[in-house]
């Protein structure tokens, strides 16, 4: 995993500098764990998303891009959700596809993504197959799309990353 990017961390463009790994929050309201406020199956994304079956969807918590009038302003600046691990991720991922969604929908996921990596990994050796959207708030810094554009093609040699 990248812990490293944690230490002094500059995943975002806001490129804030505190440790996450010493429970330290930066712009983005995030820590060192993984916090989401709903994993669910979404009937009611664009159709080519949704699809029949719907959009297995994970929206996670906090976001850094601070906006006053968003339409998920409880979870992404106020906080609402609860923390989780990496593996209990990985098992959203797969509970998620064992109830038949076209997708994984990975809301909002730029400050958790080393651990969303991490998780997708994880849930790939144990069966995960259908196909992962990052569903950002396209406030991101190009070298950690780098990485994950990277990471994508060796988890995921099926599927074409667009970006």
């Amino acid at each position: 995993m990248f812990i490293k990017q944690y230490i002094n961390c500059e995943i975002c463009p806001h490129k804030c500098k505190v440790n996450r790994l010493e429970g330290k929050i930066g712009r983005c309201k995030c820590n060192d764990k993984i916090k989401i406020a709903l994993a669910s199956i979404h009937m009611y994304e664009e159709p080519c998303i949704s699809g029949k079956n719907g959009s297995g969807t994970v929206f996670f918590s906090n976001c850094n891009m601070n906006c006053k009038f968003c339409q998920n302003y409880e979870i992404s600046q106020e906080s609402k959700g609860y923390e989780i691990e990496i593996e209990d991720l990985a098992k959203i991922f797969l509970d998620l596809q064992n109830k038949g969604v076209n997708n994984i929908n990975l809301v909002t996921p730029t400050t958790y993504v080393y651990q969303i990596i991490e998780a997708i990994r994880i849930a790939k050796g144990e069966g995960l197959e259908i196909p992962i959207i990052y569903n950002s708030n396209a406030y991101e810094r190009v070298e950690t799309l780098k990485d994950l554009k990277r990471v994508y093609r060796c988890l995921f040699t099926r599927f074409k990353v667009l970006f």
